[in-house]
């Protein structure tokens, strides 16, 4: 029998033409989905930001480059059949350096320790190919033409390429999310960006200032203020030392120019720099100014300024306007209500928030351990302020 037939060259092509559409699916998903607003940043930086980067066109740029290294490494190796899927490990580590960047790479431009990594592996890859090259390459028995004796190993490789290459992404993400809500609000997709890491507990200064940013544009400050973490109490509402604007394609500058002023270098404190807006005639009626100026109370804990604070902007002496306040807003009157006294409580205008107030005072009394009543109010109340102001600003 003669094991010496070479591989028909229609079912070489289907490998080819499976094993390509397999890799540029997953580099075209990976860095347009994942990784693309690391280069993006990567691309602003670098370029001291002369250049943008486009995410599906970057996307769909580097995946028919590393197409075409992995053609041009098939040319070189010859390997086929059943470990054709080798022939993509360069582009493979290609696409690992590409978005293996983090804040501190591209802050030193540089690619760490890709910049010895990469030469290693070529001269291994080399050595391997030369020596390897006799037995990675396939003879068939005739007419034994199975495609799956040929497919299975090549996807197993391609698959476990495809982890250790995503494995290898040091960004963690935060870091991820703080790009892409800057993506976001810089193609004024504020939706978007006030979505982004909505589900997680984790959170940084520059996630919160960009989300809460893009909720004051939806009108949504309010509303939505406690549905993120707040570890940095008010601090991280206008970040004033987020100035740098080659390291970051939206900074607080931006922020202060939608707010209508910038703070000059005498400015210390948030709070001081929303009391100036307030003060200054051509910033007082900017839209935006009434919720950071309030929601500025409320992370600051400051009830009694938040008392006084909004009447200029609302009648609070009317039920029927009150009820139509941002739910932040109503939480905060019902406890200025629960201080007057227990009338006044009784006879505040949400009823149905009153009553979720109430079950949230019945654990804090029914709950002896302190821990686990955090816990039970953090998953029944964790989005207001109630709780925010009641275990929220004591973590910080």
């Amino acid at each position: 029998m003669n094991y010496n037939n070479p591989i028909p060259a229609t079912l070489a092509n289907i490998i080819k033409a499976l094993c390509a559409l397999l890799f540029a699916a997953f580099a075209f998903l990976y860095i347009y989905q994942i990784q693309g607003y690391v280069l993006a940043e990567a691309q602003y930086v670098f370029s001291d930001g002369v250049t943008t980067y486009s995410l599906p066109g970057g996307a769909i740029i580097i995946t028919i480059l590393l197409l075409c290294l992995q053609q041009a490494v098939a040319r070189f190796s010859h390997i086929s059949g059943r470990w054709y899927a080798l022939t993509y490990a360069p582009s493979f580590v290609v696409l690992a350096m590409l978005t293996s960047l983090h804040r501190q790479t591209i802050l030193e431009f540089g690619f760490g320790q890709w910049m010895w990594v990469v030469p290693l592996f070529i001269v291994l890859y080399v050595m391997f190919v030369r020596t390897a090259r006799r037995w990675l390459t396939d003879s068939i028995s005739s007419g034994d033409y199975s495609l799956g004796r040929y497919l299975w190993t090549n996807f197993l490789t391609l698959l476990l390429m495809m982890l250790a290459c995503g494995a290898n992404a040091p960004a963690k993400d935060v870091y991820l999310y703080e790009l892409k809500a800057e993506q976001c609000l810089l193609n004024k997709d504020y939706e978007g960006a006030s979505r982004v890491g909505q589900r997680s507990l984790q959170t940084s200064p520059r996630l919160n200032q960009l989300r809460l940013f893009a909720l004051a544009k939806q009108g949504l400050l309010a509303d939505n203020l406690f549905d993120y973490p707040q570890p940095y109490a008010d601090t991280s509402l206008i970040l004033l030392n987020d100035t740098v604007s080659h390291e970051s394609r939206f900074t607080a500058l931006n922020i202060q120019d939608a707010l209508g002023a910038r703070a000059n270098h005498s400015v210390s404190s948030v709070g001081q720099y929303l009391e100036l807006l307030r003060k200054n005639p051509h910033t007082s009626t900017n839209p935006l100014l009434p919720d950071y100026l309030l929601c500025h109370k409320l992370l600051s804990a400051d009830l009694r300024g938040f008392n006084h604070t909004i009447r200029h902007y609302y009648d609070v002496s009317n039920a029927e306007d009150v009820m139509k306040l941002p739910r932040a807003y109503r939480e905060a009157l019902l406890l200025q209500a629960r201080a007057i006294s227990r009338d006044s409580l009784n006879s505040f205008a949400d009823t149905l928030m009153l009553a979720h107030y109430r079950q949230y005072q019945e654990i804090q009394a029914d709950e002896t351990d302190s821990l686990h009543r955090a816990n039970r109010l953090h998953r029944l109340f964790g989005n207001t302020l109630w709780w925010y102001l009641d275990y929220g600003v004591n973590t910080m």
